[in-house]
């Protein structure tokens, strides 16, 4: 049975908008436990993700002005997703290709559906492998 990335998934989490401040996104993060917010417009619709990477990343840029800057200034855009239907295989080809850790799942209108994380698939097949007893 071809497992699919709705099998696996987390349901859409918290989410900021572009003009938030940086601030807000990282204590929903710290609220949360999560490394990523999504990014999204009045819509609903993806339009970034913001990650620790980001937030190092740019923090270290721009100490001095960093916690005072919007979400839509240190998101990382354009973001890669996946679809509830694709393969979960291709899902795992395209982190590990892409060297990232958070996915979001988006719709066919591009509204988050939900999200792939390292943290939760190894929680899941962690847990497949005790079933089995590996």
């Amino acid at each position: 049975m071809v497992k699919l990335v709705k099998d696996f998934m987390v349901k859409k989490r918290e989410t900021v908008e572009a003009q938030d401040a940086v601030l807000s996104a990282i204590e929903l993060m710290v609220d949360h436990d999560v490394g990523s917010v999504l990014v999204t417009d009045e819509k609903d619709h993806l339009i970034g993700i913001f990650t620790e990477r980001d937030l190092l990343r740019h923090y270290l840029e721009s100490q001095s002005k960093f916690l005072f800057m919007t979400v839509g200034e240190v998101m990382t855009h354009p973001v890669v997703t996946v679809h509830p239907d694709t393969k979960m295989s291709e899902a795992l080809d395209i982190m590990a290709e892409k060297d990232i850790r958070h996915i979001p799942v988006v719709d066919k209108d591009n509204k988050v559906v939900g999200y792939l994380t390292w943290k939760n698939l190894f929680r899941h097949f962690s847990k497949l492998m005790k079933k089995e007893g590996s």
